[in-house]
């Protein structure tokens, strides 16, 4: 069955249609041969229905048989290539001490998930959904016999108790969650029909809620299990015995001893619904391995269970170890936090490494500067509000020379606009006031009054110079920032403009911006593709704002606090709001194209420069790994667009 959209049927239709059968048919064509595609035989092989590993444990009695660990209706994924064999681990590496993006990756489950063009949803643990017509009532069917990873059953009593127990619990949410609320700030409301069907429904359309429960980050959420969970919580155990497990864990409350023991990052106990067991962090020596879940609800078109790889083992490193620990072959699929700037060192080991080097699509790597137009300094927010000012900055950027210096002419620059393949794309946007002009851009500045001083630089009207500082986080695995921006900082002479760069670790670098106390940010995260699902890149909706945080925090306060903005940024706050409350994608879509437009018009953010992809290092060993160089992104928790439940060793180790 083909999912993709197709002309004259919705994509509403389709999820309507799906049932309980989704696949890949049509994509899985697109790559790979068939010559492997026959039984491999053997342990392992495509002739068993689940991994050796979980038959040994079936006969140990530890275990109860395939079928009755498998839902009445399991989730079935066509295979990119072909089936899979069971076994393996499979290697990967991060430079975060704590990161979870792996686990993301490989072992979330939401109701619904991204389709392999991650345009649109898919049923998971969704046997059945279906929005109304004007998106304020959502409804949805879980499919019969789901189990937690210790057998335990999940049903809407785990999706009643999340609501209670965490969005409605002033402790742990004392504002629910943006993406279940009503225009007032309330809670949504939940209606349970029975174990399997139930409804979230708004008081007003929630255009955004479909693409959230696709989203990772936030529809992972709504799935934790309740039969494990009770005991850390005051409403369901008793005061006293939460007490006791707070002292004992060492933490000063029990929302604190909620936040380590709910997720299974943290603790390895807590049961899951994805592909793979928590890790319970990183060990002494930087390393967490996943284990496959043998409850897992998906199956391959055969019935064979998934996931094909048994386990999935996540080591600490430094950036340089981990580019040469990938280019030595020795993590078989790795695409999040490769350098950038090694991808010429992965090609040329690539033949003797044994593996491929794909180029997905790239949504984190650009280079932006942000001024802040709602600096708390007046004269400078005068200057920054002017748009001439603006386009002068980003002229005198001589992107050519930082392509071809930086790097070797493949990189591309366009203006920080969402991209073909996103629902807000305006055709030829993103072009303008990209070209290399220091006589126009000067021009700029003289007629905005900005005389030079004795030293070159320019004035503002009180006399005072225009020295500036923009700030940015330290990164290892893009475009060296300091490589940038200290050209930028030569360009920017060039036209009168004092600029200095001053690097912070994450912690001050967020305090700073989001406190307003900067001139400029700069960053590589400026959404392009799914922007709506995080929104404080464009529309200056709360301090988070890289451009406005100060008409954010108006914003969310009511205007009672922070700097009120212009009207040009209310109307953009007016397009958001019909954005979020359209009854229909058309009308969403249209408020969203009005605020890119504003960006084209008024150039809020500066693009600077961008790799046109990021290597991903496939080993010739894995299969069912996609090869039509999809989008890295956060929103699809990176590799997960891969569905890397279904990719397998060829040797099954």
């Amino acid at each position: 069955m083909d999912f993709r959209l197709k002309p004259g049927v919705s994509r509403r239709q389709l999820l309507i249609m799906g049932g309980g059968l989704m696949g890949a048919a049509g994509l899985a064509a697109c790559s790979g041969d068939d010559t492997e595609s026959d039984t491999f035989g053997g342990a392992g092989g495509t002739d068993l229905m689940e991994s050796p590993m979980l038959t040994e444990q079936v006969e140990a009695g530890e275990l109860p048989e395939l079928a009755e660990r498998l839902p009445a209706d399991p989730m079935v994924i066509e295979p990119w290539q072909e089936p899979g064999r069971f076994g393996g681990t499979l290697n990967r590496a991060t430079t975060g001490d704590d990161s979870m993006v792996t686990h993301w990756a490989f072992s979330h489950a939401g109701l619904l998930e991204w389709n392999w063009e991650g345009d649109g949803p898919m049923l998971s643990l969704a046997a059945e959904y279906e929005p109304d017509e004007t998106n304020t009532r959502f409804s949805f069917t879980l499919r019969d016999g789901l189990k937690w990873s210790d057998g335990e059953p999940f049903t809407t009593e785990d999706i009643e108790f999340v609501w209670e127990a965490v969005f409605a619990n002033e402790t742990l949410s004392p504002v629910p969650p943006a993406w279940l609320t009503n225009a007032d700030g309330s809670l949504a409301d939940l209606d349970i029909e029975d174990d399997l069907r139930f409804s979230i429904v708004f008081a007003e359309p929630s255009a955004l809620f479909e693409r959230y429960m696709c989203f990772p980050r936030d529809g992972k959420e709504l799935i934790k299990p309740k039969h494990y969970l009770t005991q850390f919580h005051p409403e369901y155990a008793s005061e006293a015995e939460v007490e006791d497990l707070v002292a004992e864990a060492g933490f000063e409350s029990w929302d604190q001893l909620w936040a380590d023991r709910s997720v299974a990052w943290y603790n390895a106990e807590v049961p899951v619904m994805g592909a793979y067991l928590g890790t319970g962090r990183l060990d002494a020596q930087g390393v967490a391995t996943m284990e496959r879940n043998p409850y897992y609800w998906k199956t391959d078109p055969d019935g064979r269970q998934m996931p094909y790889i048994d386990t999935v083992q996540l080591q600490s490193l430094e950036q340089e170890t981990l580019d040469l620990r990938a280019a030595n072959g020795d993590l078989e699929f790795q695409g999040y936090q490769l350098g950038y700037n090694s991808a010429q060192v992965f090609l040329q080991n690539a033949e003797e490494s044994g593996y491929q080097v794909q180029r997905w699509g790239l949504e984190d790597g650009a280079v932006s500067l942000f001024l802040n137009l709602s600096h708390p300094d007046e004269n400078l927010r005068e200057i920054f509000l002017e748009r001439d000012f603006r386009i002068a900055l980003s002229i005198a950027i001589d992107r050519e020379d930082l392509n071809d210096t930086l790097l070797g002419g493949l990189g591309e620059s366009r203006q920080p606009l969402p991209t073909e393949g996103s629902d807000y794309y305006i055709e030829g946007a993103g072009q303008q006031h990209l070209q290399h002009d220091v006589e126009e851009a000067n021009s700029l500045l003289d007629g905005l009054g900005l005389e030079r001083g004795s030293d070159g630089v320019r004035t503002l009207s009180d006399g005072t110079p225009l020295s500036l500082v923009v700030i940015s986080m330290p990164n290892s695995a893009g475009i060296p920032m300091s490589d940038v921006l200290s050209r930028v900082v030569r360009y920017w002479e060039d036209i009168g403009i004092d600029l200095t760069h001053q690097q912070m670790d994450n912690t001050l670098y967020t305090e700073t911006f989001t406190s307003n106390d900067y001139d400029i940010d700069a960053s590589y995260h400026f959404k392009t593709t799914n922007w709506d699902l995080e929104p404080v890149w464009y529309v200056p909706l709360s301090t988070q704002s890289h451009s406005m945080p100060a008409y954010g925090m108006w914003y969310t306060s009511g205007g009672s606090e922070g700097i009120e903005p212009p009207d040009e940024f209310k109307e953009m706050l007016g397009h958001w709001e019909d954005l979020i409350s359209a009854p229909t994608d058309e009308e969403r879509i249209a408020a969203g194209h009005s605020i890119v437009q504003q960006h084209e018009d008024n150039l809020y953010v500066i693009g600077v420069i961008e790799p046109t992809f990021q290597p991903v290092i496939v080993s010739e060993e894995i299969r069912n790994i996609r090869d039509d160089e999809p989008l890295l992104s956060n929103f699809f928790a990176r590799e997960a667009i891969t569905k890397p439940e279904q990719a397998f060793f060829a040797d099954g180790e």
